[in-house]
């Protein structure tokens, strides 16, 4: 029995140490996002652009139902995370315009 425990804590160990990479790819992955999404603010504001744009924001949403389709993601949780990253990309494209 002691064996299977070794066995079973080392495939524990592996797979988190999976997910604690996958985590730090998210992150960068958001780092880059959001950077990105500052620009795209910075460029709204500076030509009085709408910070909400509903026809992208639909496309999106399009291209993850088509890209999640065929995986075991349940497609109302990715929407849910597109819709906070979203709206935080919203916040900070706002907070740029009353800069300007």
């Amino acid at each position: 029995m002691k064996k299977n425990k070794i066995n079973v804590d080392l495939l524990l160990k592996n797979e988190r140490s999976t997910i604690d990479r996958l985590d730090s790819i998210i992150m960068n992955a958001l780092m880059e996002r959001f950077a990105v999404t500052n620009k795209i603010g910075l460029i709204k504001a500076k030509n009085d652009i709408e910070t909400y744009d509903s026809d992208r924001e639909s496309e999106q949403i399009k291209k993850l139902e088509k890209m999640v389709k065929d995986s075991d993601l349940d497609i109302d949780f990715v929407k849910k995370i597109m819709k906070l990253i979203t709206s935080e990309s919203k916040n900070r494209h706002k907070k740029l315009k009353e800069k300007k």
